[in-house]
């Protein structure tokens, strides 16, 4: 059966109904969709596939041809769905990840190491980040055993390794014995946070190890040295080596992304200008780099060199080489298969169908881990694809099919052909790229809150240097080693590419309008838009005139934009929200009149963590505005996130402590810059001084007085007081003696809920606060390490409930109609509801 070019394929508007790989694609996407969002037990999947293939075969034989692929498709989704339940659910009883705890706990573990230790360098100093952190390096390690007492006991699971300091010596198929610490990942804290706990799970990760020194890795025994994996890991390791010896240290770990795929080398700034940029695709080895080694590589071996079908053997080859040293992630696969498919066909002189190339690549992906449904890099990765492949046959011009047409065309003055051919290029690229980004840009809204015009611009003018760094950096990695002066010219027109690329992304990321944060859209609002596209794309027949379809387009986008602001306004209610950061401090209010506050907002450790915690929170609350902040002192862990949220939210006022803004330390001027930078006004607040709200809400301070106390920044933390109909609740910062002696010094009240000052410490006199505010609920904000058990046996002698944010994520606490509710985002406490 003659295959069809993709001009052929859309003759006439139409696509050929016979795709069979397409349905195949579908029917497993849906049956993996449905095992992950149902209960049902694997035994029902195995027996539908079986029963339903036997449907089919009988259908055949009886050639009945659409029962026949319905029941295909059936057992094609059960085989999905099983596949998918096995790696999704199934885990041995020995796994290491079933005793890990998000509670670090020491072990001593027997253990395969997967790879090579890949190294993570040490972030820029940051006064912001209280604990610097040095280079670290990662390692993917299977385990084998561990240590119970005095024996060893058989254990399994795959687990990510990280450790303090630069480790050597370990290669891949080595045994190692590790001595450190034994941790499950990090689940979601928080509403709108991301779960890296199933994000690991999807590659079947249960587990986490660390150590603290490189002496904490032991090699046991040797791998085999001629096992593939070892050998694969051995090129990779000498191409990153080699990219440093001969690039600008500034510019190798963007080499190391853009040709081996070693993002963890990029520092966090260079990462974030690409991600708001929307050029982060650059980084992501996927069909530009993969097509553009397989087109420079074929076009080399024709310059007289080899015959037309050993070259394209040679292109499948190497092509296939690549996407293994690069660890074959799943868009350098799709790229791949689609490669070496496009060599097949031109080994035999035959044309293909995109879409049946595409569907291949995704069962192929899909076949090696069924959860890459479910994640966001191969969604963009085959989306961006299938949009090429619809569009690019409608946007790109054919050849003249006319004579006259033809000599008119020849006849034209050279210079009027390549003004010509320049123009059409631009514009071909310029229409690819908007639709590229009009069909992925509400992915990436959902996924990341971004959006990012700059893409628009940038990647047209940034096409020639990212080309040039590819073909160059390749030459690098296959010469460099051999004949060092070809690879000395090419080191040098890569390093010079990817400075233009470099410096082109950091301009266009300061540059005002390059990208905007905002709220996800509705889950309802995304399955219409990429249904309708899907149902436009499969059915031509269906679609409506294009004037019809731009009109339904704006239409949905209104719909989706207005839904939040037509929505009927709640009762009034006032909502406070303790954030899970840490080690810090994070509480949103959302007062009756609609206005947020939020006071503090930082961790100990990395300001981006804190800032993705509480921004995540605030977008899928829908806020886009905050009215103002309120910090209660100067340690960088209760307001670090600050200037990060201050790119992504506009804020109207922040408040803080006369004590706090007398602070010159590095981390305050980096703080003062940052709102200077905003444009946001910044207030001196104290005792006494009152918040404007609307409704009979009443937001006092009371502590400190202008003047502070003599004693450290703890103890002149901000004491903030909310009161609404007839409830109270108290914020205290890392309130401690000698403020908290004049805090006590004040007549007694009644508390509903209080924030445990200092985030429980037994410095902040917890028996005496316990019985001079009465609370029923105390919140305190920490880590695991935070917990002492003598501050918590304080607060339950007052009759209260002590709730953690380490244990039970983020804690909510809600007032209307007099009465007042306190729920957690994580089942380890009750929701309970008190009059």
């Amino acid at each position: 059966m003659e295959l069809l070019g993709a001009s052929d394929a859309v003759a006439g508007g139409r696509w050929p109904r016979y795709q069979p790989l397409v349905l195949v694609a579908a029917a497993l996407v849906a049956g993996i969709a449905a095992d992950r969002f149902s209960s049902t037990a694997v035994v029902a999947w195995w027996l539908a596939a079986l029963a339903s293939w036997c449907g089919w075969l009988l259908a055949w034989r009886l050639r009945r041809t659409r029962w026949g692929t319905a029941l295909l498709c059936v057992s094609v989704a059960g085989l999905g769905a099983a596949w998918h339940h096995q790696h999704w659910r199934l885990f041995g009883n020995d796994e290491m990840g079933r005793f890990a705890s998000e509670e670090a706990r020491p072990v001593c573990v027997e253990a395969i190491a997967l790879g090579s230790p890949h190294w993570v360098p040490a972030p820029p100093h940051d006064p912001l980040c209280a604990i610097p952190r040095g280079e670290r390096t990662r390692l993917r390690v299977r385990a084998a055993a561990v240590r119970d007492g005095e024996q060893w006991r058989s254990a399994s699971g795959v687990a990510q390794l990280w450790v303090d300091g630069r480790l050597s010596g370990v290669r891949a198929g080595d045994c190692v014995r590790v001595v450190g610490q034994l941790s499950a990942p990090a689940a979601a804290q928080n509403p709108g946070e991301f779960d890296f706990a199933l994000h690991a799970r999807a590659d079947r990760q249960l587990s986490r190890l660390s150590a603290d020194f490189p002496e904490c890795i032991q090699v046991t025994r040797r791998g085999s040295r001629w096992s593939v994996s070892r050998l694969l890991d051995q090129l990779r390791q000498g191409g990153d080596q080699l990219l440093w010896r001969r690039l600008d240290g500034r510019r190798a770990p963007l080499a190391a992304a853009l040709l081996l795929g070693l993002r963890e080398e990029l520092d966090l700034d260079t990462t974030a200008a690409f991600a708001q940029t929307g050029t982060v695709h650059i980084l992501s080895i996927s069909g530009l780099h993969v097509g553009m080694l397989a087109l420079f590589l074929f076009w080399v071996m024709r310059l007289g060199l080899v015959g037309r079908r050993l070259a394209l053997a040679c292109v499948a080859l190497v092509t296939l080489g690549y996407a293994l040293v690069i660890d074959a992630e799943p868009p350098a696969v799709r790229a791949t298969v689609v490669v070496l498919l496009v060599c097949v066909a031109q080994w035999r002189r035959e044309g293909w169908l995109p879409f049946n190339l595409l569907a291949l690549a995704g069962i192929l992906v899909l076949a090696m881990n069924p959860c890459e449904l479910f994640r966001i890099g191969p969604q963009l990765s085959f989306l961006a694809v299938a949009t090429l492949a619809w569009f690019g046959p409608r946007l790109v011009a054919g050849p003249l099919t006319d004579p006259l047409d033809r000599l008119i065309a020849q006849t034209r003055p050279w210079p009027q052909r390549l003004a010509r051919r320049g123009g059409r290029w631009a514009w071909q690229t310029v229409a690819l790229g908007l639709v590229v980004w009009g069909t992925s840009a509400p992915l990436v809204l959902a996924q990341f809150h971004l959006v990012s015009p700059a893409t628009l611009v940038l990647t047209p003018l940034l096409a020639g240097p990212v080309a040039l760094a590819l073909l160059s950096g390749f030459v690098v990695l296959a010469l460099g080693w051999l004949v060092p002066p070809v690879g000395g010219a090419a080191a040098l027109l890569c390093d010079i590419s990817l400075d233009t690329i470099q410096r082109g992304v950091e301009w266009a990321s300061r540059a005002p309008a390059s990208h905007f944060w905002a709220p996800a859209p509705s889950g309802w609002w995304l399955l219409g838009f990429y249904a309708a596209l899907a149902v436009g794309a499969a059915a031509p027949g269906w679609r409506p005139p294009r004037r019809w379809c731009l009109g339904a387009l704006f239409g949905w986008a209104a719909l989706g934009a207005g839904v939040p602001v037509l929505a009927p306004p709640e009762s009034p209610r006032l909502q406070c929200t303790f954030l899970s950061v840490g080690h810090g401090c994070g509480v949103v209010l959302e007062l009756p009149d609609g206005k947020t506050l939020l006071y503090d907002a930082g961790r100990l450790g990395s300001p981006q963590a804190g800032a993705r915690s509480v921004a995540g929170y605030l977008w899928q609350r829908g806020v886009t505005h905050l009215d103002a902040i309120v910090l209660s002192h100067a340690d960088v862990d209760h307001y670090n996130a600050v200037p990060e949220l201050l790119q992504k939210f506009s804020v109207g006022v922040i408040y803080a402590t006369p004590a706090m803004l007398y602070d010159e330390g590095p981390a305050m001027q980096k703080l003062r810059a940052a709102i200077d930078a905003a444009n946001v006004p910044l207030r001196e607040t104290w005792s006494g001084d009152r918040l404007r709200v609307g409704g009979d809400c009443l937001i006092e301070v009371w502590h400190p007085t202008r003047d502070g106390v003599l004693g450290s920044d703890n103890a002149n933390s901000l004491v903030l007081d909310v009161e609404y109909q007839g409830r109270r609740i108290l914020l205290t910062g890392d309130l401690e003696s000698p403020g908290m002696d004049d805090l006590l010094a004040e007549s007694p009240i009644h508390c509903d809920v209080i924030l445990a000052p200092h985030h429980g410490s037994t410095r902040s006199d917890p028996p005496g606060f316990a019985a001079w505010s009465t609370p029923q609920w105390v919140v305190i904000s920490g880590s695991f390490a935070d917990r002492r058990p003598e501050v918590e046996q304080a607060y339950r002698a007052q009759r209260a409930q002590v709730l953690t944010t380490a244990d039970c994520g983020a804690i909510s606490v809600t007032i209307a109609d007099a009465h007042i509710a306190v729920t957690t985002w994580r089942s380890v406490a009750p929701a309970v509801t008190r009059p």
